[in-house]
């Protein structure tokens, strides 16, 4: 009877069936496999390496595109094959693993720790609560805008990492008074599942929204300003080094240029996400319900608000300490920037090592780590009497210690952010951004507004897969010459290049703000794709506007050839 029952619950299924259900189950394997085989033509086209490198990176970006392997697996993929097949310069990796980019990342997430071990940043966010109210619509509004204008004047890292611990921290309050999820649990919670790995807390759409509103507008903001945005440094600094006898590009003139496109793209940014997350504008929907409050719950939550910032007292050392390092750390690195903006042809600037940028960020996290936590340290100048506290039998220790670095730190950050680095620099080595130049010059005899739109979609496209200030070190030089050859103004296609590489929107390869947020609260590398698609479209009507259109009113030369422009020195860049 039991053969029977056993047979009668046996389920045959067709070979279709079961091709199909092989393919759902292992179609990122499929994918891995068959991904290098598509590309592998590529890399045998000419005989030098320059599209073999090509081809490691079109690989590299297919990787992160469609996340088939963890980024922090990806990143280590072009390490591997540059070096296995020769394609690149082995010092170079060296080189490019200790970049300012790298440093930089390291110290701002440090700095994150020190942060939320202080619990500065609950202070902070219950302030802004009891200022602002719990309304996301507001507290979106005030969280972009200060990202921002805090990324026009520090790198668009440090921006993004002073922010993060402050909204983490905002929606924890949020949380505590029921107003929202930080994370949703996806499949059923058991102590079994949790070991096998299928217990998967995903972050919920209010914390997609409200983190990679801050990553979009620090990079929105830093386009503004030379100190916010690497790209536009290295913009200034070509065109005095390759044209010497060509205007001096002046950082207000600069300002004025690229700050309308700065506001009407960070307006647009907050009504997008506001739309895609939260349902503004739309009729009825969930979200945008779940998302309002009426006056009395808001009443009711200043009361709790105001009641638990009083029990939290006055500031503590520890908060004390670590605010002060922080701002330290943001008003140096800005004064760096802007002394870090002068070239001459006596002291050539190298990007490749050009490290001192990240230096004020790492001397704070020195300071952190040698500075104690607590100043038990004073009770040796006390006099000792029977009521005295017993003296410390060892040494406290710092602000931050290297455990608590050691065990906290994603150290996936550091390798996306170094494999961005290589993955576009193995191309300028291997020659293939010469090709690059080769397209471009395909359409030289277009008129200049074409070629100004053509540079910035090949720009932009580049820039989301390889770090941006990468990308704009290797190329704009060879856009200069694009634009002799052509007999077009150069300042015009390298500044519609330069606009370009500073708005990536889909990748964490683009800039480590991204990366930083991404394993922050571990938001899935598709709602970056997706969320993208709208602030890009924008980015490059935008830069296309102030390039072609807005920049004659500020520069009304730019549309004419000039007669410095043959005299380019293109030996002047490193």
């Amino acid at each position: 009877m039991d053969s029977d029952t056993s047979e009668s619950n046996l389920v045959i299924l067709t070979n279709k069936v079961r091709f199909k259900r092989f393919l759902k189950i292992y179609r990122k394997t499929l994918l891995i496999l068959l991904i290098p085989v598509i590309f592998m033509p590529i890399a045998f086209i000419g005989k030098n390496n320059a599209y073999l490198s090509f081809y490691i990176f079109l690989v590299t970006a297919s990787f992160f595109a469609g996340d088939f392997l963890h980024p922090g697996v990806t990143s280590f993929l072009p390490i591997v094959f540059f070096t296995i097949m020769g394609t690149f310069n082995k010092k170079l990796i060296n080189t490019i693993i200790i970049s300012n980019s790298v440093l930089d990342c390291v110290a701002v997430m440090a700095m994150i720790l020190a942060v939320e071990h202080s619990n500065i940043h609950k202070r902070a966010a219950i302030k802004i609560l009891l200022i602002f109210g719990c309304s996301h619509f507001r507290l979106s509004f005030i969280l972009f805008m200060s990202t921002a204008v805090l990324s026009m004047w520090f790198s668009n890292c440090m921006a993004c990492g002073l922010m993060m611990p402050l909204v983490k921290a905002i929606l924890k309050e949020l949380e505590k008074m029921g107003i929202m999820e930080t994370y949703e649990i996806i499949g059923k919670v058991t102590s079994d599942s949790i070991n096998n790995e299928k217990y998967t807390p995903r972050p919920s759409d209010f914390t997609i929204f409200y983190f990679i509103g801050i990553a979009y507008s620090s990079s929105i903001g830093g386009m503004a300003t030379f100190v916010g945005s690497e790209t536009n440094q290295l913009f200034m600094n070509y065109c005095a080094a390759i044209f010497p006898d060509g205007p001096k590009v002046e950082s207000p003139r600069y300002l004025l240029l690229t700050l309308p496109g700065v506001i009407i793209m960070e307006m647009f940014l907050y009504l997008w996400l506001n739309f895609y997350f939260l349902g503004m504008l739309r009729v009825q929907n969930y979200t945008a319900l779940q998302a309002s409050l009426t006056s009395d719950e808001e009443q009711f939550i200043s009361v709790l608000l105001a009641r638990q910032y009083q029990q939290m007292g006055k500031i503590k050392f520890p908060e004390m300490v670590v605010g002060t390092a922080v701002i330290m750390a943001a008003i140096l690195q800005a004064m760096v920037y802007s002394n870090s903006t002068s070239y001459s042809d006596d002291d050539k600037f190298n990007t490749r090592r050009y490290v001192t940028t990240s230096v004020p960020s790492i001397i704070c996290v020195l300071i952190l780590f040698l500075i104690p936590s607590n100043m038990a340290c004073l009770k040796f100048c006390r006099k000792q009497n029977d009521d005295s506290e017993p003296l410390p039998t060892s040494a406290s220790g710092g602000f931050l210690t290297w455990s608590m670095v050691k065990n906290n730190l994603d150290w996936t950050v550091i390798f996306l952010t170094a494999s961005a680095n290589i993955t576009f620099d193995s191309l300028e080595d291997s020659g293939m951004t010469e090709e690059f130049e080769k397209f471009l010059s395909l359409f030289t005899a277009c008129p200049p507004t074409a070629q100004a739109c053509i540079v910035i979609v090949f720009c932009k496209i580049l820039t989301e897969f390889a770090s941006n200030a990468t990308v704009g070190r290797c190329l704009l030089a060879l856009i200069a010459n694009v634009g002799v050859k052509s007999k077009v103004n150069p300042l015009y296609l390298m500044l519609s290049a330069t606009l370009s590489t500073s708005l990536p929107f889909h990748l964490v390869t683009g800039t480590p703000a991204y990366a930083m947020i991404a394993s922050y609260v571990h938001i899935p590398p598709r709602k970056l794709m997706v969320v993208g698609i709208g602030p890009s479209l924008l980015a490059i009507v935008l830069n296309l506007f102030t390039a072609c259109v807005w920049s004659k009113v500020i520069w009304p030369e730019i549309d004419s050839y000039p007669a410095w422009a043959d005299g380019m020195k293109i030996n002047n860049i490193p």
